[in-house]
C-alpha cells in the first residue's frame, strides 16, 4: 500500500514533481539516498522571490532522505521536502501587530529568548539587536505545550523566508531548528522537541570545546546498527567518532564525527542526533551522515572573510578542509568515554506518553516549550501535520558567525551542569560552526 505522502509526488504540476537517486561517490558510505524536487516555489510564493530577487529558487526546498532500504529513504526525502515547503508558506492575515508590551503575558516573554552579547552587538558585522520591547513586530498564533494557553510567538522565530521589516524584528535569524513533519501531531512534536535539544547539544559542544566521551561498543549492536555502521565503515576511507552529547536533559544524544583528511573538499564532517532511543539516534546519525556528504561534495563557493558567513553550508565547507582537521583535536584526543550498554533507552509505549516524558523533563529543568500548527493544506491531504517547537532556554545553533547568541546564559549554564569546564566568552571556540 502506497504511504500517503506520495499523493504529493506529480510530475506535472504537482507539488513534488520527482524523486530521484544519487550516485554514491567511490568511497563513500552505501546508503540509498533520495531527493524529492519541488521546483521553483517561488512562483507560488512570491515572498521568497521578493526576498532571493533575479535567483531561482528551484532546489532550494528539496527535500533529501536516507535509510537503508529505498522505500523508506523516498518516503523521509518527501517528508523533509514537505517540512521545508510548510515553514515557509504563510499569509499576513495570520500575523498580529503589536509590541511586547501591549501583549504582556500573552506573548512568548523575551526577555527569556536567546540574545547575543554585549561584544557581538558592539561588532558591525552584527546582523541583530537585542529584542524591543516597545517596538512593534510580527506575532503568530502558536500555544505553551505545557500549560496548554494560547501564547504569541514572534513570526520572525517560527516561519523561513520571512523579511524582517521592522526594527522590532531584527533580534532573530530565521532557521529551520525545531520543524517537524509527521502523520501525527504527537510524533511531530516530539521530533521538533528532539530536534532543538539536538542542536542545543551541537552549540555546547563546538562552541565550549567540550570533550564529549567516546562512544565504545562494549555490547553488540542490534541487527539494524550493525548494517549502518557496517556500511559506513565497509570501505575504510572514513574514521569513525561516536560520541555521547548527551547533555544534562539526560535526553540521548550522539555526535558525530567523521574525518576523511584524502578528501580535498571534505576532511571532516560533524552530524548529531537526538533520541528517546539512543539505538535510534546512532542509526539516525549514520543515515544524515552519508546525505550530508553527498550534498557537502558539490561545489559550494564561501565568503573569503568569515564575517561574512551565514548560510547553512558556509561554516561546513570551510571547516571540512584538510588544513583545519586541527580544530576537532578536543573530540578527537578526548580521554572521556561512555559505554553503548550505559545509555538508556526512554521510549515509552506510545507517542502520547513519549511527549508527556518529554514535557516532563523540560519542566524538571525550567524549560518551556512552545508550539504553532504549520500544516498546509498539500499537509493534510498527505494525512500529515507539521510544526514548529520554540524552546527559549535552550542554546540555538547558528550559521552567521557574528551572530552566535553568546549572551545566552545557556551557554555556560548548560556546560557548568554537564560537569565541564566553563569557557568564558573571551575563550569560545573561535573556528566557524562546521555543522550543516
Amino acid at each position: 500500500m502506497a504511504h500517503s505522502l506520495e499523493k504529493l509526488v506529480q510530475p506535472l504540476g504537482g507539488f513534488i514533481n520527482r524523486v530521484s537517486s544519487l550516485p554514491t561517490y567511490p568511497g563513500e558510505p552505501d546508503f540509498p539516498i533520495q531527493v524529492a524536487s519541488t521546483g521553483d516555489i517561488s512562483q507560488s510564493l512570491p515572498h521568497i522571490a521578493y526576498l532571493n530577487p533575479g535567483r531561482s529558487m528551484s532546489g532550494d526546498m528539496d527535500g533529501a532522505g536516507g535509510s537503508l532500504h529505498e522505500k523508506d529513504s523516498r518516503i523521509k526525502a518527501i517528508a523533509e521536502a514537505l517540512e521545508r515547503y510548510s515553514s515557509c508558506v504563510y499569509s499576513e492575515d495570520q500575523f498580529i501587530w503589536a509590541t511586547a508590551e501591549e501583549l504582556g503575558s500573552k506573548a512568548l516573554d523575551l526577555t527569556k529568548i536567546p540574545v547575543c552579547s554585549e561584544a557581538e552587538l558592539s561588532h558591525p558585522r552584527c546582523p541583530v539587536n537585542k529584542p524591543l520591547f516597545n517596538s512593534p513586530l510580527r506575532w503568530v498564533k502558536g500555544m505553551s505545550l505545557h500549560t496548554q494557553e494560547e501564547t504569541w510567538i514572534p513570526a520572525i522565530m517560527t516561519y523561513l523566508h520571512l523579511p524582517a521589516m521592522s526594527q522590532g524584528e531584527r533580534f532573530w535569524l530565521p532557521i529551520s531548528t525545531g520543524c517537524a513533519a509527521h502523520t501525527s501531531y504527537e510524533q511531530a512534536l516530539i521530533n521538533a522537541i528532539c530536534e532543538v535539544i539536538e542542536r542545543d547539544a551541537i552549540s555546547l559542544t563546538w562552541y565550549q570545546e567540550l570533550p564529549l566521551p567516546h562512544i565504545v561498543f562494549d555490547e553488540t549492536p542490534d541487527q539494524e546498527m550493525t548494517e549502518f555502521l557496517n556500511r559506513t565503515y565497509k570501505n575504510g576511507n572514513i574514521k569513525q567518532y561516536l560520541f555521547n552529547g548527551t547533555t544534562d536533559l539526560g535526553i540521548p544524544t550522539i555526535y558525530s564525527l567523521q574525518l576523511t583528511p584524502y578528501n580535498k573538499k571534505l576532511a571532516a564532517l560533524i552530524m548529531c542526533a537526538t533520541d528517546l532511543n539512543p539505538q535510534k539516534a546512532i542509526n539516525k546519525v549514520m543515515r544524515e551522515a552519508a546525505s550530508s556528504r553527498i550534498a557537502m561534495m558539490a561545489e559550494r563557493p564561501a565568503p573569503n572573510d568569515i564575517d561574512d558567513f551565514f548560510n547553512v553550508f558556509h561554516g561546513a565547507t570551510y571547516m571540512g578542509k584538510p588544513e583545519r582537521l586541527h580544530a576537532y583535536d578536543f573530540l578527537v584526543q578526548s580521554p572521556n568515554r561512555s559505554n553503548l550498554s550505559e545509555f538508556k533507552n526512554l521510549e515509552q509505549e506510545n507517542a502520547g506518553e513519549n511527549l508527556a516524558f518529554l514535557l516532563d523533563r523540560l519542566e524538571e529543568k525550567g524549560l518551556e516549550a512552545f508550539a504553532v500548527d504549520l500544516t498546509t493544506d498539500e499537509a493534510i491531504r498527505a494525512d500529515m501535520r507539521v510544526v514548529r517547537v520554540v524552546i527559549p532556554g535552550l542554546q540555538p545553533l547558528s550559521f552567521s558567525y557574528r551572530c552566535r547568541f553568546l549572551g545566552h546564559p545557556r551557554l555556560y549554564e548548560g556546560t557548568k551542569a554537564m560537569g565541564y569546564p566553563v569557557k568564558p566568552e573571551s575563550e569560545i571556540n573561535s573556528w566557524p560552526q562546521p555543522f550543516a
